[in-house]
């Protein structure tokens, strides 16, 4: 009996204290939520410049108030485990689909322009450099609750990841002599989307040969040439030769992904045509002025002509119909012709360097 009495002695002090906690949790009431705050913008316009490669700049810091947790009564409840994630997104959105730009527990957030550039890009679906809204906010979260800041519109002019055009390549090699300002052979494209960087070159190689390749704005710099670098990936400078037997070979390269690979192409059975024009309103839809055909390659050919009208244009080869390509509307200045297509619209007049290649169809429409 006396033990009893003394366990409950012991236990009567901890009975008393979780009554007493009770009440006053009760008297507390519940958690309230003080949202942090955006602090205003150094500026609400932000226009981002392509960095280099090796860089990546501030974009703008952001910075908010503290947020905080308190029972009803007004007692602080202290969080050690606060946390503060900054969202953007379209200012249409009404944060449907936010996009993180980044976590911490400190009260700012510096953006970097490569991060926010992407999380636009992500938002916007496709690559523009148009001024777009956005909205920024605060999310404050922690094991006692979470709560949103306001939102701080901004205005932001992004740019292009890559140049916005498609530069022309060309072969340098055996067929031109090594000569480094040589343009006679060009590189195809299937695409005029500055974003696809591949090209396609399909020919008949009448000897062993190597060759490189360079771009339009790099003609005559030999350490300024695509080379043909191992296990496929395509290198820039003074290096490696593409090298391919005698035969039809099909090379393709890509600029972004930096690849290449050479290929055979079933080619003797083509034919080797004997004249072959662009054809259109230009010239009456009858006689077409008359391409060059390679030296070295019979079904390369490339013509310089001026064009004072807008027109039409298609290829013909030996002055007869059942030997005609035509390209579609939108195929400027890179395209793909097939057998008695309608042609490309060619609406800006000038003068223009003119490439075809019969084995493929793949023509180039290159104003100078």
């Amino acid at each position: 009996m006396k033990l009893l009495r003394n366990t409950l002695l012991l236990l009567l002090p901890v009975f008393l204290l979780v009554a007493c906690q009770r009440d006053y949790q009760e008297e507390q009431g519940g958690v309230v939520t003080t949202a942090a705050e955006l602090n205003p913008l150094a500026s609400s316009t932000w226009n981002l410049v392509r960095p280099q490669e090796e860089q990546d700049p501030l974009a703008a810091r952001v910075s908010w108030s503290k947020a905080k947790f308190s029972f009803e009564n007004g007692d602080f409840i202290f969080t050690d485990d606060l946390k503060y994630t900054l969202e953007i997104d379209l200012g249409e959105n009404d944060f449907s689909s936010p996009v993180i730009l980044g976590e911490t527990t400190e009260l700012y957030f510096d953006v970097h322009t490569k991060a926010l550039k992407e999380a636009i890009d992500q938002l916007a679906g496709a690559e523009l450099t148009e001024m777009q809204n956005f909205n920024l906010r605060v999310k404050s979260s922690s094991s006692k609750g979470e709560s949103l800041s306001n939102l701080m519109p901004v205005s932001i002019t992004s740019y292009y990841l890559i140049d916005p055009f498609v530069s022309n390549i060309y072969l340098i090699g055996d067929m031109n002599g090594w000569d480094p300002s040589n343009t006679d052979y060009i590189l195809f494209r299937n695409s005029n989307e500055y974003t696809d960087g591949s090209y396609t070159y399909t020919g008949y190689f009448p000897q062993a040969s190597y060759f490189k390749m360079v771009s339009e704005e790099n003609l005559g710099a030999f350490d300024k040439m695509y080379c043909a670098g191992e296990n496929g990936e395509l290198t820039f400078g003074d290096l490696g030769a593409f090298y391919v037997e005698q035969g039809y070979h099909t090379i393709t390269i890509n600029t972004l992904d930096k690849t290449w690979n050479i290929e055979a192409f079933d080619g003797a059975s083509k034919p080797v045509y004997s004249t072959l024009g662009p054809i259109g309103g230009f010239s009456g839809w009858d006689n077409e002025p008359l391409m060059t055909k390679s030296d070295f390659d019979p079904h390369q050919w490339r013509l310089d002509y001026e064009f004072t009208e807008s027109t039409a244009v298609k290829f013909r080869a030996d002055h007869d119909w059942a030997k005609n390509w035509g390209g579609s509307d939108l195929e400027i200045p890179y395209g793909h012709a097939l057998f008695d297509g309608p042609g490309a619209s060619l609406n800006e007049l000038g003068s223009y360097r003119i490439y075809f290649n019969d084995l493929t169809g793949h023509y180039a429409l290159i104003k100078q």
